[in-house]
């Protein structure tokens, strides 16, 4: 009897470290179960920060298409209108290209296969005024689809030119004394009276 009792209070005895170690257990199991649920909540946010970045680089790609297919087509109408304007001045069969570079140039295309020439110093100053005028025939025409916009008509921006007309020669003189008043609105031109006299004066009363 006394043997039976004395294991009955060792397995007591026992019993009661086993719950003690249980409830242990249990806290820690709980705490594992409060860091597994924590760390699925972080790969969602990490997920979800993922999928954030995924769409906004997906994003940035195409207004960066968007943004180059604009480019294109703007360097495109800008060179359009600059060979339009240079054909209008100058006597030489040489048409102008406007690289990626924005950076003009002359070519020769009457043998067939466009050859690039080095450009006399009145043939500079034409693709010059060519330029300007294009870039501001461009403006004009972007400022009018955003009438809804507050912003400065064209006719608020005029050209200012110092001595257009001195490397030029008579035929030549003519020539942007007809193309320079439809560039902008405003004109403003100094000219020494040599340059003024003779064709520059004739043809600029309008």
């Amino acid at each position: 009897m006394d043997e039976v009792e004395q294991k009955i209070r060792e397995l007591t005895l026992e019993q009661g470290a086993n719950q003690q170690q249980i409830k242990s257990y249990a806290t820690e199991i709980e705490g594992l179960a409060r860091q597994i649920e924590k760390h699925r909540m972080s790969e969602n946010c990490q997920e979800q920060v993922q999928r954030r970045i995924t769409a906004t680089e997906d994003a940035i790609a195409r207004l960066k298409k968007v943004q180059e297919g604009l480019s294109q087509l703007f360097r495109l109408q800008l060179e359009k209108r600059i060979q339009e304007i240079f054909s209008q001045i100058s006597f030489t069969p040489y048409v102008p290209r406007l690289n990626e570079n924005y950076e003009l140039m002359l070519e020769d295309t009457m043998a067939g296969q466009p050859t690039s020439v080095a450009a006399s110093t009145g043939e500079n100053q034409i693709l010059s005024l060519s330029f300007i005028g294009a870039i501001i025939d461009r403006i004009r025409e972007w400022s009018k689809g955003k009438s809804g916009v507050l912003m400065p008509e064209s006719s608020t921006f005029p050209i200012v030119m110092d001595s257009p007309f001195g490397s030029l020669d008579g035929s030549y003189r003519r020539q942007v004394a007809r193309a320079v008043p439809v560039l902008a609105n405003q004109l403003v031109i100094l000219v020494t009276k040599t340059q003024w006299r003779g064709e520059v004066a004739e043809d600029f009363r309008f």
